[in-house]
């Protein structure tokens, strides 16, 4: 719990800081990011249950949605030889079990699923250029509808 809790707490931060002032002022906003994350890596990856998430969504965002999410999708085990191979250190996540990234992928996936209006997934196993490709498509439906 405290962990969700400090998730919520950077994201009432990066709110009130960066996004809100942001899309007061008409400019767009991208994240990294957002609550779609703590829905598959605390909810499903940690089993909290989506609806504590929820309230604590609810009271930190009111209505605040992402318009698009991303995922950029990779089957674990070569997400995880990717993470190897990158060189640098590995974060307290990327240390966890292989389960616990097949329960954040199955999250995400499922959220994709049930979310198809704001969800793309992308196919992270192709080139960096294809990857690339997919994401402007999507952005330019989404920018210049």
């Amino acid at each position: 719990d405290t962990e969700l809790l400090l998730m919520f707490a950077a994201r009432a931060e990066h709110l009130a800081t960066v996004i809100t002032p942001a899309l007061r002022a008409g400019q767009w906003v991208v994240c990294s990011r957002f609550t779609d994350a703590t829905y598959a890596y605390q909810g499903a990856g940690r089993g909290i249950p989506d609806t504590r998430i929820a309230i604590l969504e609810d009271w930190v965002q009111g209505d605040l949605r992402p318009d698009l999410t991303l995922i950029l999708d990779i089957p674990v085990e070569e997400g995880l030889n990717r993470v190897r191979n990158r060189g640098g250190g590995v974060d307290r996540f990327e240390r966890e079990r292989v389960e616990f990234f097949h329960r954040v992928r199955g999250a995400y996936l499922a959220r994709a699923q049930a979310y198809p209006h704001r969800y793309h997934v992308i196919d992270a196993r192709a080139p960096i250029e294809t990857v690339k490709e997919q994401i402007l498509d999507v952005m330019r439906k989404v920018v210049a509808p």
